[in-house]
C-alpha cells in the first residue's frame, strides 16, 4: 500500500508552523537551490486519476510578465494520485519521503528569482485547450515574490521550503534539509540553525519502500526504449533489504557475497531491466536479465557470482534503479565490515548482524558487548614496567543510520615521564614511611666509618680505658 502523508511534528513546540496546503494540486515543499525538488499534494477529497493532466511551468523570472521572462514546462506522469497522498519530483536521486509517485524533474528553477505554476489543461468546447491553475509560488532573493530574500545555494546548500496554515492564509517556512535524514527539516531561525524543534513532513514506511512504478511509456515508443514491464506497473518497489559485504574466512567473495531484495506486494515483480548499483566512488552496475522475478511477499538473494559485483569491505552503498533511471530503493551506506557480518534492516533501521539470512526474513543478531578491562598493578609484578598497558575496549551502535560497531584492541603506551613520576613517588614515600629505620642506619654507618678513621691503637686504647 503506497504510503499517506503523515503531517507531525517530532517535538510540539508553539514556533514550529505546522504543515498545510490549499486544496487542489498543491506544492508541499520546494528547493530552487543545488538539488532540487519539489512535492506535489493531493489535496481533495477526490482521487486524481490522471495527473499527466496536469502541467508545471517555471519562469526565470519573478515577475511572468517582465520583459525577456522565458518559460519551460514539464507534464506529470501518467499515474493517480489519492487524496492526501503526494508525488515527489527531483533533479537528483533522492529518497522517496512517503511520496506515493516519483519522478525526475526536468525543469530548471532560477537561484535568484522565479516563477511557477501549477496548471490542469483540458480539452473544452471546440476542442479548444483550457488551462486551469491549480496553485503557484514565486520567489526571490530580493523583497519581491511571496518567498522573499531567500539564501543563495552558496550560503546555504540545503535550504529548502515548506507550506504551513498561517492563520487564513498559506505561507511558507525555510528549513535546512537534515545532514542524515533527507526527508527531516530542521527549522531556521535568526543566525542560522536554532533550537526548534524539527518537522518532518514526510514519513518513511518501516516496513515496504512506498514508491509506485508507473508506466510512463507513451504510444509510438519504439522498443529499445527503456520502459517498466506492464506487470509492475501499480506495484510497490522492490525494498533492499540484507548484503553480505565480507563473508566469513578468506577466498570466498565472489561466490558467497550477495545483495538480498524483498518484494512486498501480493503478486510476482518482474526484475527485467532493473539495475542494481554498489559503491560510493566508483560505481558499478548489474543489469537484470529478462525473466527475473521475485515471488510474492518474498525475500530473494543474488550472489556476487550471479552479479559480478564485489562489495566494498571498508565503505559502499547499494542502490536498486529503475529502468527509466529512477532510484526506488537505497540501502544506508556502512562504513566497515567485519568477517561473517550481514547488513540488514528491521523495522526501517539498518543494523549489522551476525547471522546473515538470504533468502528468508532477517534475523538482527548482534556480537556481544564485551566488559571493559582495566589494567592493575602488582607490587611484585616489575618485570612489564615501561613496555605499556593494554587496554581492551568495545562499543556497538545499534538501531542507528550509520549502524557501525567496532571491537579494538589498543596498545596504551606509558610516557617514561610518567614511569619516572611514579618511580620517585614510591622512593619518597618509602623514605617518610621508613624514616626512623634509615635515621638509625646512616647512624651507624657515620659511626662505623669515625671508627674505621681512628688508628688501631688509639681505639685500643680507649677500650682499654
Amino acid at each position: 500500500m503506497a504510503s499517506i502523508l503523515v503531517v507531525r511534528p517530532i517535538v510540539a513546540h508553539a514556533a514550529v508552523p505546522q504543515m498545510g496546503v490549499p486544496s487542489g494540486l498543491s506544492i508541499v515543499e520546494i528547493k530552487m537551490t543545488g538539488d532540487e525538488f519539489i512535492v506535489l499534494q493531493n489535496n481533495t477529497d477526490q482521487v486524481i486519476t490522471n495527473l499527466s493532466s496536469y502541467w508545471l511551468t517555471a519562469y526565470n523570472n519573478v515577475n511572468p510578465l517582465a520583459a525577456g521572462a522565458s518559460s519551460s514546462t514539464q507534464q506529470l506522469p501518467t499515474a493517480s494520485l489519492s487524496p492526501g497522498q503526494t508525488m515527489q519530483l527531483s533533479a537528483e536521486a533522492m529518497q522517496t519521503c512517503g511520496a506515493s509517485v516519483t519522478g525526475k524533474l526536468s525543469l530548471s528553477f532560477g537561484d535568484s528569482g522565479g516563477y511557477l505554476q501549477v496548471s490542469q489543461l483540458t480539452l473544452g468546447s471546440n476542442n479548444t485547450l483550457v488551462q486551469t491553475p491549480s496553485d503557484i509560488v514565486s520567489w526571490s532573493s530580493s523583497a519581491n515574490g511571496v518567498i522573499q530574500n531567500m539564501p543563495s545555494n552558496t550560503k546555504a546548500p540545503r535550504s529548502a521550503y515548506y507550506r504551513y496554515l498561517n492563520g487564513s492564509s498559506y505561507a511558507w517556512q525555510l528549513a535546512d534539509l537534515d545532514i542524515v535524514n533527507v526527508c527531516q527539516l530542521n527549522i531556521v531561525v535568526a543566525g542560522g540553525l536554532g533550537s526548534s524543534s524539527a518537522v518532518t513532513p514526510l514519513t518513511l514506511a518501516a516496513t515496504s519502500p512506498p514508491a509506485t512504478i508507473l508506466g510512463v511509456v507513451q504510444a509510438g515508443d519504439t522498443e529499445s526504449v527503456p520502459q517498466i514491464p506492464a506487470s509492475d506497473i501499480g506495484l510497490n518497489a522492490p525494498q533492499i533489504s540484507e548484503m553480505l559485504p565480507n563473508p566469513m574466512g578468506t577466498g570466498n567473495d565472489a561466490t558467497e557475497e550477495f545483495v538480498e531484495l524483498y518484494n512486498p506486494n501480493g503478486k510476482p515483480f518482474d526484475l527485467t531491466g532493473f539495475v542494481l548499483q554498489t559503491g560510493v566512488t566508483t560505481v558499478r552496475e548489474y543489469v537484470f536479465p529478462t525473466g527475473t522475478t521475485i515471488p510474492p511477499s518474498s525475500f530473494k538473494a543474488f550472489s556476487a557470482e550471479d552479479t559480478k559485483l564485489g562489495l566494498s569491505n571498508t565503505a559502499s552503498l547499494v542502490t536498486l534503479v529503475d529502468p527509466l533511471g529512477n532510484v526506488i530503493s537505497a540501502a544506508d551506506t556502512y562504513t566497515k565490515a567485519k568477517d561473517g557480518l550481514a547488513w540488514a534492516v528491521a523495522n526501517g533501521k539498518w543494523y549489522w548482524t551476525t547471522q546473515p539470512t538470504p533468502g528468508v526474513a532477517n534475523v538482527i543478531k548482534q556480537p556481544a558487548i564485551k566488559k571493559s578491562k582495566t589494567a592493575t598493578t602488582k607490587k611484585k609484578s616489575t618485570r612489564g614496567a615501561g613496555k605499556g598497558v593494554k587496554a581492551k575496549t568495545s562499543s556497538l551502535t545499534a538501531a542507528t543510520s550509520s549502524g557501525s560497531f567496532e571491537d579494538a584492541e589498543e596498545e596504551a603506551p606509558i610516557h617514561m615521564w610518567v614511569l619516572a613520576l611514579v618511580a620517585g613517588g614510591a622512593l619518597l614515600y618509602g623514605a617518610y614511611e621508613y624514616r626512623r629505620d634509615i635515621t638509625n642506619r646512616m647512624y651507624q654507618l657515620g659511626t662505623k666509618l669515625g671508627i674505621r678513621r681512628t688508628p688501631w691503637q688509639a681505639v685500643k686504647g680507649r677500650r682499654s680505658d
